[in-house]
């Protein structure tokens, strides 16, 4: 049917383009690449999660499909949720951590163990951000969330490669039939 047919396409498709300038002007461009990544991880989560669960259900494990929904739903939610263990950890201490430690948390700030420590709190992992010898602002299930999603990601992406491998292999070359 042609677009003059259906007005509601026509309706949706100029919604999408207001939301969309709206979208760039209030984040800016960079706020828009933000929110499309996550938009993308949010979609993968969801039809990855869907394929899988159904494939699953079916048994259908030799099929490339099947890993494919396994690896997309592991790589979206491995990002997704390593992104935001990683930014809480990051921005626990907040901008400045001596105010942090006294004032949101109410406890002491000891600025010679900082400095004696500060490699320890300029690594990329584990993160920390202690006020003093006993009393760290970054989340203890931070770290090990870290860990498991990155894992995760790792377990999507061998998915991917098990269903790259499965066509691959299903496919025979013309020459060989």
């Amino acid at each position: 049917m042609p677009l003059r047919s259906r007005p509601e396409r026509l309706a949706y498709l100029g919604g999408l383009a207001v939301m969309g300038s709206a979208l760039v002007f209030l984040l800016g461009a960079v706020g828009t690449v933000v929110a499309l990544v996550v938009a993308m991880l949010c979609v993968g989560m969801v039809v990855g999660g869907r394929g899988s669960v159904r494939a699953v259900r079916e048994g259908a494990w030799e099929r490339p499909r099947t890993w494919l929904s396994l690896g997309v739903a592991g790589v979206s939610t491995g990002v997704a949720g390593f992104a935001v263990a990683y930014l809480t950890g990051i921005l626990s201490g907040g901008l400045d951590v001596g105010e942090a430690c006294v004032h949101g948390h109410g406890v002491r700030y000891d600025e010679a163990y900082r400095a004696a420590h500060a490699e320890e709190f300029d690594r990329w992992f584990p993160l920390r951000s202690k006020c003093n010898e006993n009393f760290d602002l970054v989340p203890a299930w931070v770290n090990p969330a870290i860990v498991f999603f990155g894992l995760l990601a790792a377990a999507g992406v061998a998915c991917l490669v098990v269903a790259v491998v499965s066509v691959v292999r299903t496919t025979e070359p013309r020459s060989l039939r």
